[in-house]
């Protein structure tokens, strides 16, 4: 199997409910990663999106396999794995925003490269392993780029001189890292919803989103022992149809613009 690397960038807001009764004030909240406790994208809500976007051609049930409404049980051929989140955006006093993550976020990412044996630019890597042995204190971000008094959420940051600019491609300019913790500690944006009957209000309930600017990452393996023609159906017509730069929906509310999303292939 060939294992392709995907970055999603969030350019609205999204929410891919977590399904969970909870009696927080938060009444829906995203799905979390069961051990980082970070937003992540379950992979069964991935394949679906991209289901529902592929649309239906001879390969479709090759490479997502078989619906309930089928009568055969063939499994799909495409393997789909769960996105992580890389980096989000913070609020600031000196830009509309930076992008944050972690020393320990890098960390994982670099596991997931080896792991999967993704074949990644050897450059961005490079600087993501510097980053990743970086120790940030507790409250105290690290900026890039030397900008006096500034202010991430409630914490204030401190300038660094590293050279990082083969990353502004990757994960964005205005970097920030943060402490883990406080990394995952971050709060999620939580909109209030309305329901209208009749042009009425009847009830009121709020709902996290990860914010627009946000990054996951995930990994689709492919098969790579196919003959000519079943190659260009089935695996270069999923390439065509999810090229570099392509744009999907996850999630739910697609009808107020949630989960639009920029998805691009960064493996080699």
């Amino acid at each position: 199997m060939k294992r392709d690397l995907y970055i999603i960038t969030t350019v609205t807001n999204l929410h891919v409910g977590a399904g969970d009764i909870n009696f927080d004030i938060v009444d829906n909240q995203v799905q979390r990663d069961a051990i980082t406790k970070l937003p992540t994208i379950h992979s069964s809500s991935l394949k679906g999106a991209f289901r529902e976007a592929f649309g239906e051609s001879h390969a479709t049930k090759y490479i997502f396999g078989s619906t309930n409404n089928d009568n055969d049980h063939q499994a799909g051929a495409f393997n789909f794995f769960e996105a992580s989140l890389l980096s989000r955006p913070v609020r600031s006093n000196q830009k509309p925003y930076f992008i944050a993550t972690s020393p320990e976020v890098i960390g994982l990412f670099l596991d997931f490269l080896n792991d999967f044996e993704i074949d990644f630019d050897s450059k961005i890597k490079e600087v993501l392993e510097k980053l990743a042995k970086i120790k940030v204190e507790k409250e105290r971000p690290i900026i890039f780029e030397n900008i006096r008094d500034t202010i991430l959420e409630d914490f204030e940051a401190t300038f660094r001189n590293e050279n990082i600019s083969d990353l502004d491609n990757f994960l964005g300019e205005n970097l920030a890292l943060f402490n883990h913790k406080d990394f995952v500690n971050l709060t999620l944006p939580v909109i209030a919803r309305n329901y209208l009957e009749n042009g009425e209000s009847k009830n009121l309930w709020y709902e996290e989103v990860v914010p627009k600017k946000s990054k996951f990452y995930f990994a689709i393996a492919k098969p790579n022992n196919l003959d000519p023609t079943d190659a260009e159906e089935k695996l270069e017509g999923f390439e065509k149809r999810f090229d570099n730069q392509s744009r999907i929906q996850f999630g739910g509310n697609k009808s107020i613009g949630y989960g639009f999303c920029r998805l691009e292939k960064v493996s080699k």
